[in-house]
């Protein structure tokens, strides 16, 4: 009896544990197809580890904005649904410093077999100076058909100011309890190189969070909807816009590109080019000393973050006129010169230090000039883009802002634009 007791006692405890182990599979098979289905296009996780960004294996970077917290060594960064995040330190360094050409060829490969397609965030930085012009630029984004622009407010009057407006989507350039906020302060010029050097800080933030970024100044004039896979399914990391004539002191190496009109890929390449410019910017790095707060501060990411000093424009045309990423160009004979005058057509090359692929756009395309044209003609009207008219043609003196660059885009369209009326969908203020 005794002995039948106890085969019958075994055998009631192995049927126990193979009924606990069928449930801890099935458990394990929940959880592991609930990771899977987190992974989902448009829903794919990224985070930090060792202090190192991860990315995936077209170097892209990855976010997942429904996930709560993400462990990143010995903290947690606190990540909400609206894309308001907190930023430690580590998120915002360069993930490889490794100058190995051949590693850095291979994060820079094309997005088009990726599962998992990273979308562009259109962003114009503004002040209380500019706000008036950043909400004309984002209507007009909005009525050409775009849905993903955004402006970074540099300061409290022009973040509170758009935040009064309707249908506008703006957030602050930096996080209100940073120590470089507000970065519109002080005198003209060091106001000036304090937004043009702190809106890289953003970008790199952006980069790592997996946005690609078409940055624009919220004067330039959009003409037409063109759809940003057009950039996104191309082989390149940065397009640049020819800027004209200036900086004058780079214009013997035959072009100059511009600081406030590019668009950059999430990717790892792309990220080290950002990081080189915010070195030459002086930039110090994350604000540690900054008190955590709900982060909501705006409707995009926010950054406890020091600004940044410099004139951006200078600082990525001298990476060209020195040499100092090592570029190549693709074909020797597309690269631009200064024979071949103003109206400049693509070409396009390589970091091969970052490893970042970079394209060139025509100057049809993205045009940098006198608002009536250049050398007798205007930008091709089946071609032109954007449109960035660096004068007025009027003899009214000493204009403000606002009135200047409205006289800008009215003239414009009246000059260049075949007679289209800017009252038909166009930018007004």
């Amino acid at each position: 009896m005794a002995k039948s007791s106890t085969i019958l006692v075994a055998t009631l405890a192995m049927a126990v544990g193979f009924m606990v182990f069928v449930i801890s599979q099935i458990d394990l098979s929940i959880y592991s197809q609930s990771m899977h289905n987190s992974n989902a296009i448009g829903d794919a996780p990224w985070e930090i580890l060792n202090n190192n960004t991860k990315s995936d294996k077209n170097g892209e970077y990855r976010s997942n904005n429904k996930m709560n917290i993400i462990q990143t060594g010995q903290q947690n960064r606190i990540v909400t649904n609206d894309n308001n995040i907190h930023l430690d330190e580590a998120i915002l360094k360069t993930s490889n410093n490794n100058n190995d050409h051949d590693q850095s060829q291979a994060t820079t490969k094309s997005i088009k077999n990726s599962k998992i397609k990273s979308k562009t965030k259109i962003v114009a930085i503004t002040d209380s100076q500019y706000s008036q012009i950043a909400l004309s630029w984002h209507r007009k984004l909005t009525s050409l058909g775009y849905t993903t622009h955004t402006i970074a407010a540099a300061d409290d009057d022009s973040l509170t100011y758009l935040r009064s407006q309707t249908n506008i989507s703006v957030e602050p350039l930096l996080h209100p309890q940073s120590s470089g906020w507000p970065v519109a302060r002080g005198k003209p010029q060091e106001l000036r190189r304090r937004i043009f050097a702190t809106r890289w800080v953003y970008i790199l933030g952006q980069l790592k969070l997996g946005n690609h970024i078409l940055l624009t100044d919220a004067d330039n004039i959009f003409v037409r909807y063109m759809p940003l896979e057009v950039m996104e399914d191309s082989e390149y990391d940065v397009f640049h816009a020819h800027c004209g004539d200036f900086p004058i002191r780079f214009l013997s190496m035959g072009f100059v590109v511009c600081g406030g009109m590019a668009w950059l890929r999430s990717s790892e390449g792309t990220v080290r080019y950002v990081a080189s410019i915010l070195e030459q910017c002086g930039w110090g790095g994350m604000d540690e000393d900054a008190e955590d707060g709900d982060g909501r501060a705006g409707d995009g990411m926010v950054m406890k973050a020091k600004a940044a000093r410099c004139d951006d424009q200078q600082v990525v045309n001298s990476k060209f006129f020195f040499n100092s990423l090592n570029y190549t160009w693709d074909e020797e004979e597309t690269r631009p010169r200064l024979e071949q005058g103003f109206w400049k057509g693509e070409s396009s090359g390589r970091s091969l230090v970052t490893g970042h692929r970079f394209k060139l756009w025509s100057v049809d395309m993205c045009y940098r000039g006198p608002v009536n044209g250049s050398f007798g003609r205007c930008p091709d009207a089946n071609v032109n883009w954007v449109a960035m008219p660096t004068n007025t043609m009027t003899s009214e003196k000493q204009l403000d802002k606002v009135r200047d660059r409205k006289l800008r885009v009215e003239q414009w369209f009246r000059f260049c634009r075949n007679g289209t009326s800017i009252g038909d969908g166009g930018f007004q203020l």
